[in-house]
């Protein structure tokens, strides 16, 4: 539902007063396209670069004193869990500025000036401390254990670790442990993932 302008004008100021009280998740979220998102949860201590870039699903959590860089493009699917201190960018300057040194502020086309989207699948979650680089897919369903250094793409249901982030596991094996153990939420996983693992 896109949202009025009265929330559109209320959401910042919502985030920007919430701060008074110290880092807290803000319920409720407008997308860059005006979309309001009732069940996503920012925390008022995130940062989101070129907001307008910024295209996420509901159901979404963004933890504390997370970056979130959408210059490039930056799709978060429903239902994914950012953890706190967590980077997600879709630019890298680091070996521009290196290359030109004193001059990098005066070029405007600058070599060695990575740029690519970065696509978060649905219901996946990026542990504490994460970063994901610029160029970065992650599949469906997918979990990047904390402190991993994400780059690539990856499939649905990875277990990525490390720094480079390798792929672990399967987070299926134990999707279908739990659901063994709790078969009356079956219906609910295979409304998100098209099937059962």
């Amino acid at each position: 539902m896109k949202a009025s302008l009265a929330r559109r004008a209320w959401q910042p100021i919502k985030r920007l007063v919430s701060r008074l009280w110290g880092p807290r998740m803000v319920g409720g979220f407008v997308r860059g396209d005006g979309e309001f998102l009732p069940h996503t949860r920012l925390s008022n201590s995130a940062v989101v670069f070129a907001r307008e870039q910024l295209d996420v699903g509901d159901h979404v959590f963004i933890g504390h004193f997370s970056v979130l860089d959408a210059t490039y493009g930056l799709r978060i699917g429903e239902g994914c869990q950012i953890g706190f201190f967590t980077g997600v960018f879709t630019h890298s300057s680091h070996a521009a500025i290196r290359l030109y040194g004193r001059e990098y502020v005066k070029v405007a086309d600058k070599q060695a000036y990575f740029t690519a989207p970065v696509e978060i699948g649905p219901y996946c979650f990026v542990g504490a401390h994460a970063t994901l680089l610029p160029g970065t897919r992650l599949g469906k369903g997918c979990l990047v254990s904390a402190y991993s250094l994400v780059q690539g793409e990856f499939p649905d249901y990875a277990i990525l670790a490390g720094q480079p982030a390798k792929v672990v596991g399967d987070t299926r094996k134990r999707d279908a442990q739990l659901l063994r153990q709790h078969p009356e939420l079956a219906v609910h996983y295979q409304a998100w993932a098209g099937e059962l693992p």
